[in-house]
Order: C-alpha cells, then sequence, then structure tokens
C-alpha cells in the first residue's frame, strides 16, 4: 500500500508559511489505515477510554475529557458561532470521508475532470489532496442534472495562508464541456472560496474577522445552502453570500483549485443534502425531526461548532410551542462495537439536551436518549446510507 507524504517544495517554503508542527505529515507516525473500523474499535483500548469520559496522559494515567483548558476552548468556539443560522438538509445524497480509502490513490467515490487528485493523510485524517493549479473532481452521481431545486452542500478547505493566491472553486455543474447549454443558464461561474472571503460573480465578501487573524494552516467549514433561487454561502461562522433571486438551474457539484504558490490545497468532509420541510411542519406531520446538522468530534460526545445553526433553530422552535417537549434520540451506522455505539449515542443525546438547556430550554421538556445502531432508517451499506443512519432525531412526546 502507498504512503503519501504531502510536503511544500522545499524546507524555504514551509518556513514560509510557517507550517504548524502539529499540522506537518509525518510518514512513520501519521499514516494510519483503519479500513475495517469495527475491528479497530475492539481493539483501541483509548476509544473506551475517550467514550468513558478519560483520556490518556503523556505519563499514562487518565483524565476527565473536556476538562479544564479543552473544554474551556471548545465552549468558546461554540460561543464565536451563534449568529450561524445554516441548517442542512434532511436526506444525504452524497457523503464521503474516505473512511477505507488506500493512501496515494485516486479517491474511489470521486471522478477526475482534469488534473491530478489522490488520497493522503494529514494529521490523522485522511483528505483529497487536490495536487496541482487547475485540478477539477466532481462527486460520482447517477443520472443528469442531479441536484434537486433545494439542497445544502458542506465541505471543509484548507488553506496554510491568507495571502490570496489560492482559491477553490465551487462550481453547481459537474461537467466542464457543458457548462453553457441552455439548462444551465447563466449558474456556470463559480463560487470563489478563500481564506477570509467569499464570491460569486459581484456577489459576497470578505470576513473582517476572519481577516484580522493570521492564517497559518486552518480548515474553513464551507456550507452553502440553495432554496429554489435563493442562495446563502458561509465561510465557517459567517454568512458572506445571500443573494436572493439566482439565475440558471443548478445541476451538479464541481471543486476546481487555483493555486499560483505552492502550498497545500485539500479537502475533506463533503456532503450533500437533499433539503425539506421547515422544521415545524416536520413536526405536525411526522411527529418527530431528523436532522443531520448536528455533528460530533470522532468517537466523541463533543459538538462541533458547524451544529449551533441546526441547535439553535430547534431552540427557537420550542421557544416559540411552549409545550413542544422532545425525546432526543441519538443514532450512530453499524460500524464498529455495539456497546460501544449505544455508549456514544447516549453521550451525543446528553450533550444535545445540555446545550438546549443552556439556551432557556427547561430541562423537563427534554429527554435523552441513545439508540446506537439499533433504528437504521437506511438498510444498505454505502457511505450515504451509513450517513443517513448518523442523526439525531427529535421526537415529540
Amino acid at each position: 500500500m502507498k504512503k503519501t507524504v504531502l510536503t511544500c517544495a522545499c524546507a524555504c517554503m514551509l518556513a514560509l508559511f510557517a507550517f504548524p508542527a502539529h499540522a506537518q505529515f509525518d510518514i512513520g507516525n501519521k499514516i494510519k489505515n483503519k479500513v475495517n473500523q469495527k475491528v479497530d474499535q475492539k481493539i483501541d483500548k483509548s476509544i473506551d477510554e475517550t467514550l468513558d469520559g478519560k483520556k490518556p496522559t503523556a505519563a499514562g494515567k487518565a483524565t476527565a475529557v473536556g476538562t479544564a483548558a479543552g473544554e474551556e476552548k471548545s465552549t468558546e468556539k461554540m460561543k464565536a458561532w451563534t449568529k450561524y443560522d445554516f441548517v442542512a438538509g434532511d436526506k444525504v445524497m452524497f457523503s464521503d470521508n474516505l473512511a477505507g480509502e488506500e493512501v496515494g490513490e485516486f479517491p474511489s467515490r470521486w471522478d477526475l475532470n482534469k488534473g491530478n487528485a489522490e488520497v493522503a493523510v494529514f494529521g490523522d485524517e485522511r483528505v483529497i489532496n487536490l495536487v496541482q493549479t487547475g485540478t477539477s473532481i466532481k462527486p460520482l452521481m447517477k443520472g443528469e442534472n442531479w441536484l434537486p431545486e433545494t439542497f445544502t452542500i458542506e465541505m471543509d478547505l484548507f488553506f496554510e495562508s491568507d495571502n490570496g493566491n489560492v482559491a477553490y472553486e465551487i462550481y453547481l455543474v459537474d461537467e466542464i464541456n457543458t457548462y453553457k447549454e441552455e439548462v444551465h443558464g447563466d449558474y456556470w461561474e463559480p463560487i470563489d472560496i478563500r481564506a477570509n472571503q467569499a464570491r460569486f460573480k459581484t456577489f459576497g465578501s470578505e470576513s473582517e474577522e476572519l481577516a484580522a487573524k493570521e492564517v497559518k494552516g486552518v480548515w474553513r467549514h464551507v456550507a452553502i445552502s440553495f432554496n429554489k433561487r435563493s442562495m446563502k454561502v458561509y465561510l465557517d461562522e459567517h454568512r458572506l453570500i445571500n443573494i436572493p433571486n439566482v439565475n440558471g438551474k443548478p445541476t451538479g457539484l464541481r471543486i476546481e483549485v487555483d493555486k499560483r504558490i505552492d502550498a497545500n490545497t485539500l479537502v475533506k468532509n463533503v456532503m450533500i443534502a437533499e433539503g425539506g420541510k421547515k422544521l415545524y411542519d416536520q413536526v405536525m406531520a411526522d411527529g418527530k425531526i431528523i436532522t443531520y446538522g448536528i455533528k460530533f468530534d470522532i468517537n466523541k460526545a463533543t459538538i462541533k461548532p458547524e451544529s449551533v445553526g441546526t441547535l439553535n433553530s430547534i431552540a427557537k422552535l420550542m421557544q416559540e410551542q411552549a409545550n413542544l417537549k422532545f425525546s432526543v434520540e441519538g443514532h450512530t451506522d453499524s460500524d464498529g462495537d455495539d456497546k460501544t455505539n449505544l455508549k456514544l449515542s447516549q453521550q451525543r443525546a446528553e450533550a444535545v439536551k445540555q446545550y438546549l438547556t443552556e439556551q432557556g430550554i427547561a430541562a423537563d421538556r427534554l429527554q435523552a436518549k441513545g439508540m446506537g445502531e439499533t433504528k437504521p432508517i437506511d438498510k444498505n451499506s454505502t457511505p450515504e446510507a451509513k450517513s443517513n443512519n448518523r442523526r439525531v432525531e427529535f421526537i415529540k412526546i
């Protein structure tokens, strides 16, 4: 099996970007091959310690997870995202966390339009390395014009610096040679994403807050919300594009990179979801809300900051509907040990309940239940099926 190490062209270039030590690639220690997650979770004691609320220290002893500096840092980051109002779609169409992909090979769930791309390990995660400028990839999706009229797209993009010499171009049409066809209208121009800004045609802006922070190797979370004709684009917690009426019809997804310097250009955690009913309408029609917008750190119950939009929408609904009570149910996919999944889902449900109570929702209006992998809504074994099973449900009680 190949082992790929991403580096800049030379030591001088590394110094130029002041690349952080924790983000450098180490061929001996960083490349981890966890193809069979079920076996890994059974034998990896460190994961069990994490799920029990403990983690090993340098001296080999265990201390509580999330205490002191770690918990404070997570809390502060969540607070910074309080105005984030993005809510993910309610049915996953495409999801790729690159699990089981062979390092050094082209990612199996993507197609290459041009250039060069490969799976690599960065830190301890698998990523898609867009090797050279002009590289263009698209997800393998069946049929033409596969994007629905309402959808969301999320992904994480890596920036080594904020000098403006690296741009990720996100097209909402997947074919290079057919972008001028009439069916696409004039919607063929890219959404241009840089370290501190997002632009589409004459729309978009730079985030003053992000621009004020020195960039030395950071991941930016990109979220796109499209509803029939309106489009919003977020860079981390900042909404930088808000267009009420977009001409043309989105039909697919294409990610390209334009870089004028030697820099790592990496993509991970791509998810496309179909939009659906408003939260209140879901409760009235189905008696529950199913959401994929509440995300957690791997093998932990730590809520990721990009979950704030969904969580705050739930809180707002409960504030407006004073009689609503929910059972918060955490669900996992079938990867890993059954007992471990059940424990993790319970911890995650409790974390969601705690967040909502901190937003002023009375604790007696919420119950927390961990369901593990016992109630799948999709029995297939595709990445999309697993993503649909990894969810949080709010059941009306």
